[in-house]
């Protein structure tokens, strides 16, 4: 993945003061952050990491560096002077001697939650006196209210979702006959023309919809039988996440039934999205619906999760969630139905929290749209 920025660096600069007031508090000398969303959100860096070490090392005090490989001089996102090494040098003792040459207290070390054993290990190993933690509370709280900018490249990001969904399914009865991957790959298709990076649809024709994370696959698409569709992608670093579910031909009563209830569920969890609440407060909406209905066992996840640069990020509307709900938030709602072998329904839209309330970021209608 290139390198690249989305963002003024003034934003950058105030998200890494922000970090270290955080490392103040907790007594934490150093975060160490290689490639990952925490590096994207503190320097705009998307580079993907490889067996190289490539990391941020922000220290509590003083200026931060990046330490990468000459491999990637040109892609260091300008944070202070980068340590560059070379293939055959040892990039763990460099980073060490720099951080010793800077004088840095060290005694607590913060890695970020993806380092992986590679370097975990060596790393540990070069600061044997230091104890090490996880750097994910240095910026989760920061990453779960959205500034301005994140919010509008995630609004755009929806708009084109949306738009990509109603080309498809406006081609109606084209699809019958046709497969789940063939829609699926349309589906990809469509979104890389407007620019969002898809990650891998669920695409799930007829009884397959009682999968809730089934695996796209060759099952046909027919007449008759519901048609569910779980999609999203990054636009320049930011995600969207949707789920429509349709039929193909008049739904039987059962359809109608489980549809009606999840809509129901679905819009009675936005309504409780509101500043004053907490994020349990959200499912607890959406399960009462549902089990009311007698459906309960059947809704067998929680009913969102929050959303940014990861698609799954932060807290998530579940049940005995206390977090509080806050001006720039952004999570799914998502409430489902699966019977087994026979249909399943979910209705998910993505909701950013203003000062009075969710605003629903996908505008594709969430009424039952029957496909003839």
């Amino acid at each position: 993945m290139d390198t690249f920025y989305v963002m003024e660096p003034t934003v950058y600069r105030a998200r890494l003061d922000n970090v270290r007031a955080e490392m103040k508090k907790r007594g934490i000398g150093l975060f160490l952050a290689g490639p990952s969303s925490n590096l994207f959100y503190l320097t705009g860096c998307a580079l993907g990491g490889d067996e190289r070490l490539f990391l941020l090392a922000l220290p509590a005090e003083g200026e931060p560096f990046v330490l990468a490989n000459t491999l990637y001089r040109d892609q260091v996102p300008p944070v202070g002077e980068p340590a560059l090494w070379k293939d055959g040098e040892d990039p763990f003792a460099l980073l060490r001697r720099e951080v010793e040459k800077r004088n840095w207290p060290a005694a607590r070390i913060a890695l970020e939650a993806q380092t992986p054993a590679l370097f975990s290990l060596p790393l540990a190993g070069q600061f044997p006196r230091s104890s090490f933690v996880l750097g994910s509370p240095l910026t989760d709280s920061l990453r779960l209210r959205k500034d301005p900018q994140e919010l509008e490249r995630i609004r755009r990001a929806s708009r084109a979702a949306d738009q990509a969904l109603a080309a498809l399914i406006g081609k109606g009865g084209y699809w019958l006959g046709k497969t789940e991957t063939q829609f699926r790959d349309a589906l990809v298709a469509e979104l890389g023309a407007a620019g969002v990076k898809a990650w891998e649809p669920i695409v799930a024709a007829g009884a397959n919809g009682s999968v809730p994370h089934y695996m796209t696959g060759q099952s046909p698409i027919e007449a008759g039988k519901g048609f569910l569709v779980d999609f999203g992608g990054r636009l320049e670093g930011y995600n969207t996440d949707c789920t429509r579910t349709f039929h193909f031909g008049k739904p039987g009563a059962e359809f109608e039934k489980v549809y009606n209830t999840v809509l129901e569920a679905h819009l009675s969890a936005e309504a409780a999205a509101r500043p004053g609440n907490v994020l349990g407060d959200v499912d607890h909406a959406a399960r009462s619906v549902i089990e009311k209905a007698g459906y309960g066992p059947y809704f067998t996840h929680r009913t969102g999760h929050g959303l940014g640069i990861d698609t799954h990020e932060g807290p998530s509307a579940a049940p005995g969630e206390t977090t509080p709900i806050t001006p720039g938030m952004v999570f799914s709602i998502e409430p489902g139905i699966y019977l087994s072998g026979r249909l399943g329904v979910r209705i998910e839209n993505l909701v950013a929290i203003g000062p009075e309330g969710p605003e629903p970021l996908h505008r594709f209608p969430r009424d039952l749209m029957i496909i003839e």
